[in-house]
């Protein structure tokens, strides 16, 4: 499988007193290397926006393994494990560089909808839809 890959430093304010990283901070890196991943693949969040289409995330899960400390890099590799027309589900893997062992894993699944939360279908953003399906092809799970 394909993966976009973000790395992130863990600062001081990620941490609690221990210098351990709260695992709420985790999911705003999953946001982080998700917008990385689509701009990567010319998908920028702001095209989505532009034509009024939004990917709220509507479920989650963190699996959390060893902990992240301050000051280390975290590498945050990210797949799209399916695409649908009104939802996109993305996984991904954070460790430390050269350590092949997961510091977490996680996922997240987003429908597509309006401003106002109604879902729409991407296959109607003809230009979108093309681009999308070009990101999911070359980070989805048949694309390795």
């Amino acid at each position: 499988m394909a993966e976009h890959c973000t790395t992130i430093r863990v600062r001081y304010a990620d941490t609690d007193a221990g210098g351990v990283v709260y695992h709420a901070n985790y999911i705003v890196w999953l946001e982080a290397a998700r917008t990385e991943c689509l701009r990567a693949h010319d998908v920028p969040y702001t095209e989505l926006q532009a034509v009024g289409v939004h990917l709220p995330v509507v479920d989650l899960g963190v699996r959390y393994r060893r902990p992240a400390l301050y000051d280390q890099l975290i590498e945050v590799w990210v797949s799209i494990v399916e695409l649908g027309r009104a939802r996109v589900h993305f996984a991904y893997r954070l460790q430390l560089p050269g350590d092949s062992r997961s510091l977490a894993t996680a996922h997240t699944v987003h429908a597509v909808t309006d401003a106002q939360g109604r879902v729409l279908r991407l296959d109607r953003y003809p230009a979108l839809w093309t681009k999308i399906r070009a990101a999911a092809a070359a980070l989805g799970p048949s694309s390795a």
